[in-house]
């Protein structure tokens, strides 16, 4: 059956376990509008099939009347005589899912999934044990929240208007009038410029704030567990920074190790190159390799840019045996294209 207006659907399901609040209550109670993505929660101390008929009397028929179908899993407390024999004096028809395919109703089970995140991250602090008292204004917030999916708010689908905020809503009440006008306006930017600067104070204080807990939280550390904290990176070049400064190098064993040289077999694509491996080299990668992984090595060295000189002065010297040498070593060479003869003969 698919929902044609708001609310004609209703699905259902309990968010257990929860931790117990103040007054007593250890489950929540969802309710899930499938054409709007509307949500209704009531918290529960008990779960008997009573107490959900009560539960959906109150959360839904006194606020949006009778509904068409309501959808449910195979929980006991729903498929029970009690909430069947409810469902017929409503009247409304009761349909629950299989058991191998919640995805049936996925809205309500991502509902279940968000709302149980929120409850449970809240009530991890112990003094915060009012959880049933906040899921009220937590189902509100998600209510006026953007869907994706509908770019409008659940609130909006349903009522047609939006949720004023306080700001808004504060706004809204001055007087009306032409000697007014310039008035109201200049008020309401000087409300919006404060509630920047409010939210900006507040940003810096709780930078500040994260700030100071963090440094109580290194300072209770043991000296094993301050040597595994990572150190900053300093930039100036002294001698004091460089001993406390953190190494970024890399270990021998996680460098980047390099192979070869190889010859370039053949080019495969356009970022691709085969290489020709030696015989039996005990290589065991693929020849086929990425450019990106490729270096290109220089055969041959750079030349030398160093000239002789051919004067030498007795400094300039090196030492070696002299006498050795033969005894034109001193003489300069030949110029090019010039060749020592002998003597040259008439015919």
């Amino acid at each position: 059956m698919l929902t044609e207006r708001p609310l004609q659907i209703v699905s259902m399901d309990f968010v257990i376990p929860l931790p117990k609040s103040r007054r007593g209550n250890t489950a929540l109670l969802l309710f899930h509008c499938t054409f709007t993505g509307f949500a209704m929660a009531k918290a529960m101390s008990d779960t008997p099939a009573l107490c959900v008929a009560h539960a959906f009397e109150e959360c839904v028929y006194r606020r949006f009347g009778a509904r068409s179908l309501v959808r449910h899993d195979r929980d006991p407390r729903f498929t029970s005589d009690v909430f069947q024999a409810f469902a017929e004096m409503m009247p409304f028809r009761s349909r629950a899912t299989l058991s191998y395919r919640p995805q049936a109703n996925d809205q309500q089970e991502r509902s279940v999934k968000t709302v149980t995140q929120l409850v449970r991250v809240y009530a991890e602090d112990p003094l915060q044990q009012d959880w049933d008292e906040i899921v009220e204004r937590l189902v509100f917030a998600i209510n006026n929240s953007q869907d994706t999916t509908r770019k409008e708010t659940p609130f909006y689908v349903v009522h047609g208007w939006d949720a004023q905020s306080t700001l808004k809503a504060t706004a809204s009440s001055l007087k009306r009038g032409f000697g007014r006008q310039s008035d109201a306006l200049a008020w309401r930017r000087e409300i919006n410029r404060q509630q920047e600067i409010a939210l900006k104070m507040a940003k810096e204080y709780q930078a500040v704030e994260k700030a100071r807990r963090a440094g109580e939280h290194n300072d209770s550390l043991s000296r094993q567990e301050k040597a595994c904290l990572p150190r900053p990176r300093v930039n100036e070049n002294s001698e004091d920074n460089l001993e406390d400064a953190e190494d970024t190098s890399l270990t021998e064993k996680l460098a980047h190790r390099w192979h070869g040289p190889f010859r370039v077999k053949k080019k495969v694509e356009e970022f691709a190159y085969e290489l020709e491996l030696p015989d039996r080299s005990g290589y065991r990668f693929y020849p086929v390799v990425h450019v990106s992984r490729l270096k290109a090595v220089k055969a041959f060295g750079d030349p030398p840019k160093v000239r002789l000189t051919r004067e030498l002065t007795d400094e300039a010297r090196l030492d070696f045996d002299e006498e050795l040498l033969p005894e034109d070593s001193w003489e300069p060479d030949m110029l090019a294209g010039e060749d020592e003869v002998e003597s040259i003969l008439d015919n």
